[in-house]
């Protein structure tokens, strides 16, 4: 079954080569499918992805949505495919790597995609999702990749901002640890500090940091990496570990809760927002809730 159409987000001001690869793959449909609509959009301000796949899978019986972007530009049109699948829609999603880390794509790539829409071919994955209050209201999002509370929103505005290898990488994970306090959470029935927790559907994070062993999309559960409070050369030590060989997670679930003490940011793969003083988080997976090819 061919799609209504083909939308194809990009950012005309970003650095990377949303709009190159954008362009290329309307060519390349156009070879294959000549008389498959396709329709290139640009992007006009910092959420503009999310309005953009809502609103075209409110107007399109089967619409294809792709982002040629990084993992933040995905984010945003996924959480806008999922308000319009809670109306029963029914959206494929794709992307095209033209941001800096592009976790995502490349724990999940595996075939050419233009020969996975010709043949109409998908995969069914999990999105971790977080809910909880800002500003006084409730708040919901997901996630392809992570969900990251302490160093990983501060590191990932710094990371996004870099051309990216093992070594540089590191040094700035490890700079930002002089310039941040570890946060308070209150997990189960303590309250106490941590450097950082992360709860990921991939393996690698910002493209050379090895958060867990390998990870499945599929498999209904989300790894917990959980940087506890230490003296900062030995979580220097453990980060540098992290970049060279995998760490091992700390738990492998469906769901985990926490409790904020005091406003604390947040990082859903690389939308970075603050959740108020005491609120009440959980944090879940949807198993194979998004239907994309990548």
């Amino acid at each position: 079954m061919s799609y209504s159409t083909i939308a194809i987000i990009y950012n005309p001001n970003s650095t990377g080569s949303g709009e190159v690869l954008a362009r290329d793959l309307e060519e390349q449909i156009h070879t294959r499918l000549p008389n498959q609509k396709v329709e290139l959009i640009e992007t006009g301000h910092a959420g503009h992805g999310e309005e953009l796949a809502y609103s075209i899978a409110l107007s399109s019986k089967n619409p294809l949505i792709i982002s040629s972007s990084g993992d933040g530009g995905y984010h945003e049109v996924i959480n806008g495919i999922m308000r319009a699948q809670k109306k029963g829609l029914k959206i494929t999603t794709g992307l095209l790597p033209a941001g800096n880390a592009n976790d995502h794509y490349h724990n999940l790539h595996t075939r050419d995609i233009i020969d996975q829409i010709v043949s109409n071919e998908t995969t069914k994955i999990d999105l971790l999702k977080i809910v909880g209050t800002s500003k006084g209201k409730r708040v919901e999002r997901y996630a392809h990749s992570y969900i990251g509370f302490g160093l990983t929103p501060i590191v990932g505005n710094e990371l996004n901002k870099t051309k990216l290898t093992p070594l540089n990488e590191f040094w700035i994970v490890a700079r930002s640890l002089f310039a941040i306090k570890p946060i308070r959470l209150k997990i189960g029935d303590k309250t106490r500090h941590y450097e950082s927790i992360i709860f990921s559907n991939v393996d690698v994070m910002s493209k050379y940091l090895k958060i867990s062993q390998p990870s499945s999309v599929t498999d209904g559960k989300f790894e917990v990496t959980i940087f506890k409070r230490h003296n900062k050369l030995k979580l220097i030590m453990l980060l540098l570990q992290a970049s060279v060989k995998a760490l091992k997670e700390d738990e492998q679930v469906s769901e985990f809760s926490l409790k904020t003490v005091r406003n604390t940011l947040v990082q859903a793969d690389g939308e970075i927002m603050t959740l108020d003083g005491h609120s009440d988080v959980s944090i879940t997976i949807e198993p194979r809730v998004l239907t994309c090819i990548i």
